[in-house]
């Protein structure tokens, strides 16, 4: 579904130029959860964006259903970003001032959905992540928990084919942090979504069924985990599988 080749992105000209992504090859399939590890500054966000068309290659192809997005315009590509991915974020990015309902609406206002269906989408999606009883209500009234699957929700709102998720638990405990994993990882196994989680946490990339480390700006180790695979919140780089 997805397939990245030789991509390279570099930031700056000239000797102070930095290469976040260098080269990185890869593909992505539908009911894959795929966790990306790697210290700060290893690429991990970078590739996420990438993948999400939030920031262009400064070198290689990409292809999404064997299309090649690299020659999309910026118009193609914001189209493609709101119809073909969610995005789920550590610091939530709820609208303070919108009701639970509205915030979910949200995609919908720039997709090309009839406006009169948008209250009944946003609906259902909060039904599915069982906040259906919430949803007039405003985020400084739910739990941390609760406003990280209100975002999911809104993320699943267009029916997207991806979901990206940059350090998803990061502001949770670990009790919901295993909630909102267990959520990611039925949407790929259950509803056939390509679902990339980009994280320090061990225990989330434990949940993952294949493991990208990064290092670099490059994919070092591309690994299927299996259930009795242990993930290291701080992994060496000879390997996190323990």
């Amino acid at each position: 579904m997805i397939e990245l080749v030789s991509v390279t992105k570099v930031y700056g000209e000239g000797p102070s130029s930095v290469r976040a992504l260098d080269a990185v090859n890869l593909k992505l399939q539908a009911g894959e959860m795929t966790a990306v590890m790697g210290p700060s500054g290893s690429g991990k966000t970078t590739l996420l964006n990438i993948i999400g068309c939030l920031d262009s290659a400064t070198e290689g192809e990409y292809y999404l259903d064997g299309k090649n997005v690299a020659g999309f315009d910026l118009k193609a590509k914001a189209q493609l970003r709101n119809e073909a991915f969610g995005f789920v974020f550590q610091s939530f990015n709820l609208l303070p001032d919108k009701t639970v309902l509205d915030n979910v609406m949200l995609p919908l206002r720039y997709s090309r959905v009839p406006r009169r269906q948008w209250k009944q989408k946003a609906a259902v999606a909060l039904e599915k992540m069982g906040l259906a009883d919430l949803a007039q209500r405003r985020p400084d009234q739910l739990s941390g928990g609760q406003q990280q699957r209100v975002a999911i929700a809104r993320a699943l709102v267009n029916d997207p084919q991806v979901i990206l998720a940059d350090e998803p638990t990061g502001n949770l405990d670990s009790s919901t942090g295993r909630e909102i994993v267990e959520v990611l990882k039925s949407l790929a196994e259950e509803r056939g979504k390509v679902v990339v989680v980009v994280t320090h946490d061990g225990m989330v990339a434990s949940h993952a069924k294949r493991l990208l480390q990064m290092v670099d700006g490059r994919i070092i180790d591309d690994s299927t985990l299996d259930s009795s695979s242990v993930v290291f919140s701080h992994p060496n780089p000879s390997g996190v599988i323990w």
